[in-house]
């Protein structure tokens, strides 16, 4: 184009500069003819307008020359210009082709940017599950601390009520054993007196005997000696005091006893102190130990939570980086955004044609390499064959043994193929049934809504129009079905404006009413009131209808949408909980957890389990 514009200036200008000439030398012709004319009729009158004339035609050529002469510069000016305009085009031809190479570079940075996006997602998620599972065994473990914990804490509670009884028994048995002591002293001193009086007492009683025997025995010499009854009498009461005399060995023994049920008490107190100063050591170490189980976990699970933060900030960054060079992309270069993002929403499709076409490509060479392997296997079995054996020998069982295998492949592929085709139609012929169920509702509802409008009852509300019930998914909607919708909405709306033009008449009257009789009202004007009201609650009461109406409608696909997530993660989702069940055994948490589950029902177990469901 600017090559085809040179070649016309180029043209056009030197034919501009020779009309000009010719438009000169005409101008002089005509004038010498005009002169020559003019000298026949006039004569030498004349001459002096003639040279005027011709001086004028003198100034008019010159300012003609310099005109040509400045066109002639222009055109040089021109002329280089086209030469600069032909050197900018190769150069923005060479930009435009630089452009279009970094455009790609971009878009294949861009696209590597993303794959390496979605790798590091794919790795944070995997982090994220492990630093999750860690952090669920870490609970685990703080749960079974804490369960140790008060383990303890009621051992030491039932000890302490145990030291306690023990150390009022111990107060108790004391209290007796001085009670007794001070007794036992006391009747000593007491049985010490009596048996220095009894002592006392039998060596009077012994004196008197003897002399008395002594002064018998001189007057009686001749008669034959028998004791009297007295003596006799006094024998036997120094014979009973003498015996009820405490023997030294008895005191000795006593006293033995009570030092030795003083050493029993006193010894069991002792080995009772010992006892619970080594629980109490045992105690302080096993709190030790689980305060510094705590701190470590504590340590764990906060380096976890660090760890998280860092990847999401990682993440962070380079989701912003990506957004940063998209829209510097689609503010760039629209049409290369606008590529991106087809390639981009072409990625899911293109990746399941070729996972499909991998498959494809998979069993394929499974049956180009497993044949030629099984004919080469069974040609070598074959050949180390004995000869002479007496049943015939079959040359292929590993070929027959693929090709079953082969067949069976094959005929599970064509059954799932089969049965995803089955369920595509049972779902499709499901949603035609579904959808001419509604219009049947449909066409029940707008009959019945008909009826109750052409019977005028204010009290009986119709209800909102059935354009609020319609299907709005063009892909479950035929052609006649969607100019249905569309004229069930015209009509709608049409009702809407003639309610409101009705509302307006009504308030219009009931103003001129109001206005004719400032101060009193009669029963017309009391029945237009209620009227008004009541239109006012039935307009409003259709509002709270269509709300309700698309509430339940929205709950309806919300549970419809609950119930597939619910299938979803009971079909596709069991080898997480595989893989969670196979963490624990590994960990050996999942005694722990029923167990704790068992014990006692507390907020944490709840919600670390119900933080799990979420996460799940």
């Amino acid at each position: 184009m600017h090559r085809r514009n040179q070649i016309c200036l180029c043209v056009i200008v030197p034919y501009c500069l020779e009309r000009e000439f010719s438009v000169i030398r005409r101008g002089q012709l005509n004038l010498q003819l005009r002169c020559m004319d003019f000298e026949k009729g006039h004569g030498n009158s004349g001459i002096g307008i003639l040279q005027e004339q011709v001086q004028r035609l003198t100034n008019e050529n010159v300012q003609l020359q310099d005109r040509n002469e400045r066109l002639y510069s222009r055109l040089g000016g021109l002329q280089e210009k086209m030469g600069q305009l032909a050197g900018s085009k190769t150069d923005l031809s060479s930009r435009l082709i630089h452009s279009e190479e970094e455009k790609l570079k971009l878009s294949k940075d861009l696209v590597d940017f993303q794959i390496e996006a979605n790798r590091m997602q794919e790795r944070h998620e995997a982090e994220t599950f492990e630093l999750k599972n860690l952090i669920l065994s870490l609970e685990n473990r703080i749960l079974e601390v804490e369960l140790h914990h008060e383990k303890t804490a009621g051992e030491r509670d039932t000890l302490q009520e145990r030291l306690g009884a023990l150390e009022a028994n111990h107060k108790r048995l004391a209290d007796e054993y001085l009670a007794l002591k001070s007794n036992y002293l006391a009747l000593g001193k007491e049985h010490e007196q009596e048996v220095a009086k009894n002592e006392e007492l039998s060596q009077e009683l012994l004196h008197l005997a003897n002399a008395r025997s002594q002064g018998e025995d001189s007057k009686s010499q001749t008669q034959p000696y028998e004791p009297p009854d007295e003596l006799r009498r006094v024998r036997a009461l120094v014979d009973r005091l003498s015996a009820r005399k405490v023997k030294p060995e008895d005191v000795v023994a006593s006293e033995h006893e009570r030092r030795k049920v003083e050493k029993t008490l006193f010894g069991n107190q002792d080995h009772l102190n010992m006892e619970i100063e080594r629980m109490k050591e045992m105690y302080d170490s096993q709190q030790r130990k689980l305060e510094d189980r705590m701190v470590a976990m504590g340590k764990e699970l906060q380096e976890a939570k660090t760890a998280i933060r860092n990847t999401q900030h990682k993440l962070a960054e380079q989701s912003a980086v990506r957004r940063v060079s998209r829209t510097f992309l689609c503010h760039g270069n629209w049409g290369l955004g606008r590529e991106c993002q087809a390639c981009m929403a072409e990625l899911p499709i293109s990746g399941a044609r070729e996972r499909e076409r991998t498959s494809t490509q998979d069993r394929f060479w499974l049956e180009a390499l497993t044949l030629p392997n099984a004919e080469y296997i069974d040609s070598k079995s074959a050949a180390a064959a004995p000869e002479g054996r007496n049943p015939p020998w079959d040359p292929a069982p590993m070929k027959r043994f693929v090709g079953s295998m082969l067949k069976d492949i094959r005929a599970s592929y064509k059954s799932r193929e089969e049965q995803l085709a089955g369920a595509a139609r049972g779902y499709k012929k499901r949603m035609q049934s579904l959808v001419k169920k509604h219009e049947g509702l449909l066409v029940a509802y707008r009959l019945q809504r008909e009826q109750l409008r052409a019977l005028g009852s204010v009290a009986v509300d119709p209800g909102p129009p059935e354009h609020h019930f319609t299907i709005t998914d063009a892909e479950l909607l035929t052609s006649t079905s969607q100019e249905l919708n569309r004229l069930r909405e015209d009509k709608a709306r049409l009702e809407g404006q003639l309610c409101e033009l009705q509302m307006k008449v009504k308030l219009s009257e009931g103003a001129a009413l109001t206005t004719s009789l400032p101060h009193t009202l009669d029963e017309a004007g009391w029945a237009e009131l209620r009227k008004q009201l009541q239109e006012f609650t039935r307009t409003t009461q259709e509002n709270l209808e269509k709300e309700r109406c698309q509430l339940l409608a929205r709950a309806t696909v919300a549970e419809e949408q609950v119930a597939e997530l619910h299938d979803y993660v009971d079909k596709h989702l069991g080898r997480y909980k595989q893989e969670i069940l196979r963490l624990r055994k590994l960990t050996g948490t999942d005694g722990l957890r029923a167990l704790s589950a068992g014990v006692f029902d507390s907020p944490m177990a709840s919600k670390s389990k119900k933080d799990f469901s979420n996460e799940t």
